[in-house]
């Protein structure tokens, strides 16, 4: 059986029992593989008349020939279908309701999401894990009426990694102004379970630290650093409130 990473274990909650699967940039189809030998995926009917449990995507033939040899060597070939596509596009076709984006950057997860309306749905959970710029994912998410479901942290040697859930917007329900957020909320994360508080203080410490350097290089270059103050001062409410055990005043509330 398939032993997965810590980063990628942060997905398997978010996946509902019973939806089709997609795992966008998939590379070795690690969490497909994964989801089916556990029995969380089970096949879907689809509308040309076949079953599966998930797609398997990603723009390079390589990751794609990569995926398709341990999806075979698995016996799954049957159960998960490699594509390659570029994001989301084509893969509306097969109506997938459960989709994960890992491994790329915030900037290109929301430029694919921005590409494809249809994920716009409440039928729709989106299971997303931005290498850079979360804040960008979130104030999308929230700025477009996704309602957050859930958030998680994992960590692999130094490095960090924030998971987030979502749902599509429902028909009444209203976008939320990214601006009227805490941006320390929408940098680090609003709704992590009261267990992952330590990683969440390491996270906001580092956030800490990286606002500082960039202040300080911008005061040298004579450069307007209030932005930099106001998000200090909120990631130091922010790591006080979650030192104390409370929850950040600002945050929306998780489904």
């Amino acid at each position: 059986m398939i032993k997965l990473t810590p980063r990628l274990q942060s997905a398997v909650d978010y996946v509902r029992p019973g939806h089709l699967f997609a795992d966008v940039g998939t590379d070795h189809a690690y969490l497909p593989i994964y989801l089916c030998q556990t029995g969380r995926l089970t096949p879907v009917p689809l509308a040309d008349g076949s079953r599966l449990c998930a797609l398997a995507s990603d723009i390079n033939q390589g990751p794609v020939d990569r995926a398709a040899a341990h999806v075979a060597m698995a016996g799954l070939s049957d159960r998960i279908r490699t594509l390659r596509t570029d994001g989301l596009s084509g893969l509306d076709v097969y109506r997938p309701t459960d989709i994960a984006i890992f491994g790329m950057g915030g900037e290109l997860i929301v430029s694919i999401l921005e590409a494809a309306p249809w994920t716009r749905s409440p039928a729709v959970r989106l299971i997303l894990q931005p290498m850079t710029h979360p804040e960008k994912v979130r104030a999308f998410l929230l700025g477009t009426g996704f309602t957050l479901v859930g958030e998680t942290l994992s960590q692999e040697g130094q490095r960090i990694y924030q998971t987030v859930c979502a749902c599509g917007p429902a028909a009444d329900s209203l976008p939320v102004r990214p601006e009227s957020l805490s941006p320390a909320g929408l940098l680090t994360g609003f709704s992590y379970p009261e267990s992952q508080c330590p990683l969440h203080l390491s996270l906001i410490d580092r956030q800490l630290s990286s606002a500082a350097a960039r202040r300080e290089a911008r005061a040298m270059a004579g450069q307007d650093v209030s932005g930099e103050d106001a998000l200090l001062e909120d990631l130091q409410r922010l790591r006080a409130a979650v030192a104390a055990g409370l929850s950040h005043g600002n945050a929306p509330t998780p489904l």
